[in-house]
């Protein structure tokens, strides 16, 4: 996006006559010639940045493919996924509405601040600590996994 409107920059600027140099009748006529020049090398650019991730399509489409047959219940997991998303939006819908009251996001701000802050010193800071919160999430893994 940046690209093309600088490429629609330089072509204007390439077109406007100056103080230092007579416009030419050729530059305003090859102006989208350099448009275009310009935006296939962008989409060239981004081309080979897309085929350089590192994103296997075949092998996503086979896991996720094989991640569905091995479910045993289908229709409890679209349900689950569906209450997922109108989830998600009913707390978009919630987070707009209280964003939208003039003070509480600055408030909302504060507090996750102070939270943050908080939680550095008690739990980040000083090794012992670090080791009671690992202590502390293991115990909360071995509670929902069950023990190993």
């Amino acid at each position: 996006r940046c690209g093309a409107a600088s490429a629609v920059a330089n072509a204007a600027r390439a077109a406007a006559p100056t103080a230092r140099r007579p416009a030419k009748a050729s530059a305003s006529r090859n102006a989208p010639l350099r448009i275009a020049r310009h935006a296939n090398k962008v989409s060239e650019r981004s081309l080979v940045a897309r085929a350089k991730s590192g994103l296997d399509t075949d092998e996503l489409m086979k896991t996720v493919s094989d991640k569905w047959d091995a479910v045993e219940n289908k229709p409890q997991a679209i349900l689950y996924a569906g209450g997922g998303l109108v989830g998600l939006w009913v707390a978009s819908t919630l987070v707009g509405a209280i964003n939208a009251v003039p003070l509480l996001p600055k408030v909302f701000e504060l507090l996750g601040l102070g939270y943050g802050a908080w939680f550095t010193y008690k739990y980040l800071l000083y090794k012992s600590s670090r080791q009671e919160l690992l202590a502390d999430i293991d115990e909360l893994k071995s509670k929902i996994s069950g023990p190993n």
